[in-house]
């Protein structure tokens, strides 16, 4: 599909007025910390904020992130997939965690390897940002009245995982003794402090191996996750109170 400068023009314009009308009608201050590996995504994003203020800053790794997080304390976090230190997922939540309140938006450009993101209500796939202008006027709105928004391509795409029958990728996913153990606390229904508790760790790193348990199943639900290991053979419960494991 292709677009000319007029059309692009008109949807950046209707972009940077709803968003405007929306946050001043609802009465909600955006300001926004960017999680992003490429400077130059960036610097778009900035440049494409109406207002400037409400940009509070930018990091290029998930530990630099958190640390903006947890010191200014922004009500949005935009997160991209390019993060090389941490998981996007580990990163989301662990900002939830600091931030219950904050509204997260995460943009795909790697979608073959998306297997979705708990606590993130709005996903974008790079894709769909070049081929559907109206695309940020949805996020906007999406983020304004804090409600959730999948753009078509992640959709799809989380449509086609649900449609992976399981032998179709058994032997494909190994798990690490630390994650058999995540497994049988979702199946013993421990809360992260509890699990921390009983394995010795701190709350954030089982929260860190949670979140890319979560994503290495291809879901966002501690169930799921269970239910998805076990019919692919993948663990055997009982490891929890075992020696403690790397």
């Amino acid at each position: 599909m292709i677009f000319t400068a007029k059309q692009l023009a008109n949807a950046t314009t209707s972009f940077e007025n709803r968003f405007r009308l929306a946050y001043l009608s609802s009465g909600f201050e955006p300001t926004i910390v960017i999680a992003c590996k490429s400077h130059l995504l960036t610097s778009q994003v900035y440049r494409g904020l109406p207002v400037k203020r409400h940009f509070l800053g930018a990091a290029d790794t998930g530990k630099e992130a958190l640390e903006l997080v947890s010191r200014l304390m922004p009500n949005i976090l935009a997160i991209d997939d390019n993060l090389t230190d941490l998981g996007t997922s580990s990163v989301i939540s662990q900002a939830k965690q600091m931030c219950p309140s904050m509204r997260i938006v995460a943009w795909v450009t790697k979608l073959d390897a998306f297997f979705g993101y708990p606590d993130c209500p709005i996903v974008i796939a790079e894709a769909d940002l070049l081929g559907h202008p109206d695309t940020l006027t949805f996020v906007t709105m999406a983020l304004i009245s804090n409600t959730s928004y999948l753009t078509p391509s992640i959709h799809q795409r989380l449509g086609q995982l649900e449609q992976i029958a399981p032998d179709s990728y058994p032997g494909t996913i190994t798990l690490t003794p630390r994650e058999h153990q995540l497994l049988e606390a979702y199946a013993l229904g421990l809360s992260n402090q509890e699990t921390a508790e009983k394995t010795g760790l701190s709350v954030r790193s089982i929260q860190t191996y949670s979140g890319n348990l979560l994503q290495k199943l291809g879901t966002n639900n501690r169930q799921r996750a269970l239910r998805r290991a076990l019919s692919l053979g993948l663990t055997e419960l009982g490891h929890l109170f075992e020696a403690k494991s790397h």
